[in-house]
């Protein structure tokens, strides 16, 4: 008898062990259950708080950007300039392309139907196209103010550099069209370096007339 109430009262104490035990194991996993809800849910919000912030400034600064930089076209377009000063510019434009159609016109004479008088004579009116040429774009360059001089500052700069161009390659010409038997291949060579010359001659004058307005 007394040894049936001992395994009696043992089987009580394991099943109430047990059942501590189960009940203290499910409140840890709802423990780490609620923890890691919460961080996911924290972390999530934060990155895409994040993310949206980023975007956002990321358009505000583009949208500035693109705004900045239509201010810096439209200023390049409303330089403003006397109705002199844009007939001068197209006057330039004009003779430049009508130098550029009479070099062109000599580097297409062909070897065979090269003349050295017809040379000459194409020479002769070579100069003076690019002596009244010279002469314009003097007085619309000294008929510029310190505004204008700034906003044309890099077209200037290209123009000069192509005046030196112009006044080298007709004096390497004129040398060889005063040799007794001008080469047809180096006039002709002479000529398409001249035409590319007036070319861009042609597209200075042209941007700068685009940038002007009366």
């Amino acid at each position: 008898m007394k040894k049936a109430l001992v395994f009696f009262s043992i089987a009580i104490f394991a099943a109430a062990t047990a059942f501590a035990q189960g009940r203290g194991g499910g409140g840890g996993q709802g423990s780490g259950q609620g923890q890691g809800s919460g961080q996911g849910k924290g972390s999530g919000q934060g990155q895409g708080s994040g993310q949206v912030q980023g975007q956002g400034q990321g358009q505000q600064q583009g949208s500035q950007g693109s705004t900045q930089s239509g201010r810096g076209d439209m200023d390049q377009e409303r330089i403003h300039a006397t109705k002199q000063q844009r007939d001068q510019i197209r006057a330039c434009s004009q003779q430049a392309d009508e130098i550029r159609k009479q070099v062109r016109k000599m580097a297409q004479t062909s070897d065979k139907k090269f003349n050295a008088d017809e040379a000459r004579r194409q020479r002769d009116q070579i100069r003076t196209q690019v002596q009244a040429m010279e002469q314009e774009h003097e007085r619309l360059m000294n008929g510029l103010d310190p505004n204008q001089q700034q906003a044309f500052r890099e077209h200037i700069q290209n123009m000069n550099r192509l005046q030196q161009t112009t006044r080298s390659e007709f004096q390497r010409m004129n040398s060889e069209m005063e040799q007794a038997n001008p080469d047809a291949a180096r006039v002709k060579e002479r000529a398409r370096e001249m035409e590319q010359a007036m070319k861009d001659w042609s597209k200075e004058y042209q941007a700068l007339h685009s940038q002007t307005q009366d």
